[in-house]
């Protein structure tokens, strides 16, 4: 089974209209619905952007499109948004050092 193509034909679009968003021509999108191609990583990541869904599920190995969340990060992250502006402002600026260092974990 091939989830780009069940994704992309959920939404009712053409492998042009898929191709357009990924900046690709209309054939990659075929070729990577045909797995006649594989996916790189910038296109998994893209991919997963435009449908909203984890790189595990979009690769079939998982049949949560979902990320999975853990109780304690869901409750977390609940209170953040439960707070007033100005103490989630002042989380955010405590935070952003943590954030920069993910950031280049990433990356390098």
């Amino acid at each position: 089974m091939n989830r780009i193509r069940e994704l992309r034909e959920k939404r009712g679009w053409r492998q042009e209209d898929l191709a357009v968003m990924l900046h690709k021509n209309r054939q990659s999108v075929g070729n990577y619905e045909t797995e006649a191609r594989g996916l790189d990583v910038e296109t998994i990541q893209q991919l997963c952007d435009i449908f909203g869904c984890t790189a595990d599920y979009l690769l079939c190995r998982s049949n949560n499109p979902e990320p999975v969340v853990s109780d304690e990060d869901a409750n977390l992250l609940q209170a953040f948004h439960a707070a007033p502006p100005s103490v989630a402002a002042a989380i955010q600026t405590l935070l952003q050092p943590y954030q920069k260092e993910n950031e280049e974990d990433r990356v390098g």
